[in-house]
């Protein structure tokens, strides 16, 4: 009995401990969070940007701390830093207008004006209609269609009259259909969430080589800002893929992952 008395103890002050630790954690959270937006407010960037950044270190983070910080580099004129930031949010929830509308913003700041190779138009659209909601909400919408779906079928078995039972049929086959492309935008957004094969120049220039080696030719040059994919990975160095297809390699330094 003692034993089970003292096992009950110590799991009770482990609960306790690590609530207190999550409290202080939040504690810590917050007051970095005030303290960054008073020093935005005051035009200190880089003590806005540094409580900023203490926050993504702690973990915390979330489309607003990107955007955030997005805003605080643009104001400091870090181009690079603020479309990586802007970036980041987008890739956690890509239905943020106003993250959105400041990337735009910020890369008419950037000096290389790449022309990307044209997308098909389908495919287009479906991104566009995908990034619309956040991957939640594409979930949250699945859920509710596949209940829809599920309730007009039963209705459409219950039904007497044939025309109705046809309608029924026929919008619960509809609702299906809708609720499985919701599913699978959402594993989408989620998938992309988690990947790390896009990154941006945040140096002011990034020489792109023909071979992943310091003395290997220059074949040309990227400003801070440019949006890069990468594809493949070689000790300090990425091959990296611009907007226009062209290829070649760069110091992993001259880049931060999205």
């Amino acid at each position: 009995m003692k034993t089970i008395a003292m096992k009950k103890t110590l799991y009770t002050l482990l609960v306790l401990l690590v609530s207190l630790s999550a409290f202080a954690q939040q504690t810590t959270v917050a007051s970095l969070w005030n303290n960054a937006v008073e020093a935005y407010s005051a035009g200190k960037y880089d003590e806005a940007a540094e409580a900023y950044l203490s926050i993504e270190k702690s973990g915390q983070v979330s489309p607003e701390l990107f955007y955030n910080l997005g805003n605080t580099y643009y104001r400091a004129n870090k181009i690079g830093k603020a479309v990586l930031y802007y970036e980041r949010a987008l890739k956690l929830d890509p239905s943020n207008k106003d993250a959105q509308n400041n990337l735009q913003l910020a890369r008419l700041q950037t000096l290389d004006k790449i022309d990307a190779v044209p997308e098909f138009v389908i495919l287009t659209w479906i991104k566009n209609i995908r990034s619309a909601i956040s991957s939640d909400g594409w979930a949250v919408l699945s859920l509710v269609l596949l209940a829809l779906a599920l309730m007009l079928m039963l209705l459409y078995l219950f039904s007497r009259r044939s025309r109705i039972r046809k309608l029924f049929f026929i919008l619960s086959l509809v609702c299906f259909f809708v609720t499985a492309v919701s599913f699978l935008f959402s594993l989408a957004l989620a998938s992309n969430a988690r990947e790390s094969s896009s990154a941006v120049v945040t140096e002011s220039l990034g020489s792109v080589k023909s071979a992943p080696q310091t003395g290997g030719n220059s074949i040309f040059i990227l400003h801070e800002g440019t949006k890069v994919k990468i594809l493949e990975n070689v000790g300090e160095w990425y091959k990296i893929e611009i907007e226009d297809g062209r290829q070649g390699w760069i110091k992993a330094n001259d880049v931060e992952i999205i």
